[in-house]
């Protein structure tokens, strides 16, 4: 009896963890479009910049799809994203958590659900056979140095009160004095 409850508990979390990038993108473009966020349209462009990355070297090291790790499945198709999904959920995690120090202010409730998430995130990937625990790892690892990179390119511009006219000009000023 047990048994069977922990094996539901840890299939519901596995097919939530699947639905975790669309969740990202969902509410990236949903801030962005319809809450006029300007962060939200960046946050989802960052995310577009990690799965183009993981597109071109998945090309270019000639990598296969695990139907293991498939967002959708049916008998004869898979549907998988180019990037991994611990990349996704690293690269959100290192935004956050670089966004976090820049701005000085330590949320301990939020590192501690996305930490949560993360390890999660490796877990499920893991308990599925999409991944070994060293691949999980790697990905996160890979999606937390993107997300910090991308933070830190997009950092003066990523702010709610951006397009206010002076914060515009001094924005582009900024930008091309670097």
């Amino acid at each position: 009896m047990s048994g069977n409850i922990l094996f539901s508990i840890t299939a519901i979390v596995n097919t939530l963890i699947r639905l975790v990038p669309i969740g990202l993108y969902s509410g990236s473009s949903i801030s962005g479009l319809v809450f006029n966020d300007f962060r939200g349209a960046l946050l989802l462009f960052g995310f577009i910049v990690n799965e183009t990355i993981a597109l071109g070297y998945r090309f270019l090291m000639k990598g296969v799809y695990n139907p293991q790790c498939a967002i959708t499945r049916t008998e004869t198709d898979f549907f998988v994203l180019p990037s991994p999904i611990t990349q996704t959920v690293g690269f959100f995690y290192g935004f956050f958590m670089t966004d976090m120090f820049n701005k000085g202010s330590f949320s301990p409730g939020s590192f501690f659900v996305m930490t949560a998430l993360l390890a999660i995130t490796i877990f499920s990937r893991v308990n599925v056979g999409c991944k070994s625990l060293v691949e999980a790892l790697y990905c996160a690892v890979l999606g937390m140095i993107l997300g910090i990179g991308y933070y830190n390119a997009v950092k003066n511009y990523y702010r709610s009160d951006f397009f206010r006219l002076d914060n515009v000009d001094k924005a582009v000023d900024d930008f091309f004095t670097l």
